[in-house]
């Protein structure tokens, strides 16, 4: 398996899940659910950083023959 390739997918899957949640957040009417969503969106974008992270550190890696 490719694992930077897959690593990549996963990061554009967490910033689409993002952009769901931004939407549904300003759709919201309810406080509450507002910054419920808010809430679910910026965790979403932490484990789209996250992961961009480890992409980053595993492309290294493969350049340099470790891994």
């Amino acid at each position: 398996m490719d694992w930077l390739n897959f690593l990549k997918v996963m990061a554009l899957d967490e910033e689409t899940a993002y952009k769901k949640y931004d939407l549904a957040a300003q759709l919201a009417n309810d406080p509450k659910l507002r910054q419920v969503l808010e809430r679910l969106r910026d965790e979403e974008q932490f484990h789209a950083q996250y992961l961009m992270d480890e992409y980053e550190k595993l492309r290294k890696l493969l350049e340099e023959g470790r891994a």
